[in-house]
């Protein structure tokens, strides 16, 4: 049985663009130093690849994608789950697609800065912050 952890896109973002005091980057090491496995959606890289292009090269994108198409387990965001998202109590319907697609793959804890957002979850959901201090700390 492989423990599962879906990784929401703002934390990829945070560990990238180093802007929540390395709580992301923390995360990420952690996870793959014990060979956890790390899942996102695929919209999660269009939005991440989109993001990083003022601050980062086409290059450095391109390695970026490689290495999370390469280490990582990408959830396609399907009809069904995009259905669900859309007809769900979720607030944020990007949220709501992360959580469907979470939910569709059994992941055993999502990763997130916005806990908020995800009150209807029956996956525990940590921030990177909370995370660190629960599990490296």
């Amino acid at each position: 049985m492989s423990y599962k952890v879906y990784i929401d896109t703002n934390v990829f973002l945070d560990s990238y663009l180093k802007r929540d005091n390395s709580f992301a980057q923390r995360v990420f090491l952690f996870l793959e130093d014990r060979d956890i496995e790390i899942c996102l959606n695929d919209i999660s890289i269009i939005n991440i690849a989109y993001i990083l292009k003022k601050p980062f090269s086409q290059d450095e994108i391109k390695n970026k994608i490689d290495f999370i198409t390469k280490y990582y387990t990408i959830v396609c965001a399907n009809s069904n789950i995009i259905s669900k998202a859309n007809n769900s109590s979720f607030k944020d319907f990007e949220d709501a697609v992360q959580y469907f697609c979470a939910k569709e793959i059994e992941a055993d804890l999502i990763v997130s800065n916005n806990k908020k957002d995800f009150k209807m979850s029956n996956i525990s959901v940590l921030t990177p912050q909370e995370f660190c201090l629960l599990y490296i700390d």
